[in-house]
């Protein structure tokens, strides 16, 4: 990860965050009900796409590849793995401390119950709505695989958006939780590769491809 690519991740954790909160004041309500009321969670494609947001699905591939890589000495490869395993399991944990904290309620109860609300330390999955886990995953990953593959970040970035952005579509979460959900992953995954950089250089995934016009970037 270049200098310059990290400042614009935090750049983009950082507007994500302010929108969050923006988000929250403004719009989450009228958001989830105009998702509601174009029926979007009955969309065959939003319903498949949205569970790629489970970290399930990146971390058992990341930890089959780390361990054949390790075994083939293809050291790279296994460490892109592990920065996977690293960033998306670390920022998992992240997440379910921070929603069992903060107790959001969930749409569904908005629209059974009419309540928007906090329940800090309520346990149950109506109360565990702020930050989105899916969100948090989906940013981790494509900020490891934008990293990986310098010359795709920018199909990467975009794309675990929209994945992120199915959550609010299916009304499994608001739009503010979502926005938070990709500021700490995306950060998360930033931490990954600054603590790899300062405890130990010299093991640091290089890219397989370089991103235009930085011939020099590590």
């Amino acid at each position: 990860m270049t200098r310059d690519f990290e400042r614009r991740l935090w750049f983009v954790a950082m507007a994500c965050l302010v929108g969050a909160m923006v988000a929250h004041g403004f719009a989450d309500e009228a958001v989830a009900r105009a998702a509601r009321g174009h029926a979007l969670e009955k969309v065959a494609p939003i319903q498949w796409v949205t569970e790629f947001g489970e970290g399930g699905w990146w971390l058992i591939p990341a930890g089959v590849v780390f361990v054949v890589a390790a075994a083939q000495k293809r050291h790279n490869l296994a460490r892109w793995a592990f920065a996977m395993i690293a960033a998306v399991g670390g920022s998992g944990i992240v997440v379910n401390l921070l929603k069992m904290a903060i107790g959001k309620t969930r749409p569904r109860l908005l629209f059974e119950e009419g309540r928007l609300e906090f329940e800090p330390f309520t346990y149950g999955h109506a109360f565990n709505s702020f930050p989105s886990g899916h969100a948090t995953t989906s940013a981790a990953a494509a900020v490891i695989l934008a990293c990986a593959l310098p010359r795709w970040r920018w199909v990467f970035l975009p794309a675990g958006f929209l994945l992120a952005l199915t959550r609010v579509a299916i009304q499994a979460h608001y739009l503010s939780d979502v926005l938070a959900g990709f500021a700490l992953g995306t950060s998360c995954a930033i931490l990954v590769f600054t603590v790899w950089r300062a405890r130990w250089p010299g093991s640091v995934p290089q890219p397989w491809i370089r991103a235009p016009h930085s011939p020099g970037s590590k």
